[in-house]
């Protein structure tokens, strides 16, 4: 069987289209990844993390001066970290895990608070 030009044309432009649709209609892999085994590892991560920064701010509690202050910090970025891993099967639309994650300049003042005790 043979066929045009015309008709291979038209078959290629279909089979695009069916593409761009297919990958249109694609749940994003995060969202894919939260629903599985390994998503339920990372929540439960996460959960443990944001232990660790309650635990940071208990210590903090009970420090004076700028270690109470940096322990403040450290365990907000921590904090943060573990909830957003902690949240991750809970993404809605429109929102993004990167949003609630810590800010680079929040690191770069954790990174100075804690060059500044080591002084």
């Amino acid at each position: 069987m043979k066929i045009s030009q015309k008709q291979l044309r038209r078959i290629i432009r279909e089979e695009s289209k069916n593409v761009l649709r297919e990958q249109s209609e694609r749940e994003p892999e995060l969202r894919e990844f939260a629903r599985g085994r390994g998503g339920n590892n990372v929540r439960k991560s996460g959960a443990k993390i944001s232990s660790a920064a309650n635990q940071i701010m208990a210590e903090a509690e009970i420090q004076t001066g700028k270690m109470r202050e940096t322990l403040y910090n450290v365990s907000e970025f921590v904090g943060k970290i573990g909830e957003a891993l902690a949240g991750l099967g809970s993404l809605e639309e429109g929102s993004s895990m990167a949003d609630s994650l810590p800010t680079v300049q929040e690191l770069r003042r954790l990174q100075k608070d804690i060059a500044r005790l080591e002084k």
